[in-house]
């Protein structure tokens, strides 16, 4: 059994394995898969050289003093950047114990006529 995989789940695509999979998950197990795990930062980068080479070839009409033939692209990878980055940070100053809101059951409410204690 793979390390990734849960622990429930065999790692081929037997009918006993895919029968435990909700079927709107179906169409997206080869996100799963090792090859597309590795490749996908091809992805975002294709996408910047396409969004980059639309911002030079159709720059915008009224310019603004920080455009120039990509900017656009460029100030969105930044941006995205920065929030990814921010994740982490932003947990640890969020995150709560895992006992912050109390273990066990909720308490028992008395019935006292016209309200509950």
């Amino acid at each position: 059994m793979s390390e990734h995989n849960h622990p429930d789940m065999p790692d081929d695509y037997s009918p006993e394995g895919l029968a435990q999979i909700h079927p709107l998950a179906k169409p997206f197990l080869f996100l799963g898969k090792e090859k597309v795990k590795r490749g996908f930062i091809w992805f975002p980068v294709v996408g910047l050289i396409i969004v980059s080479a639309m911002g030079f070839f159709f720059p915008p009409k009224h310019p603004a003093p920080w455009d120039f033939g990509f900017s656009w692209a460029v100030i969105g990878f930044v941006a995205y950047t920065i929030v990814v980055l921010s994740a982490e940070p932003l947990f640890k100053m969020l995150a709560r114990d895992e006992t912050y809101y109390g273990e066990g059951e909720a308490p028992k409410l008395v019935n006292k006529g016209d309200h509950y204690e």
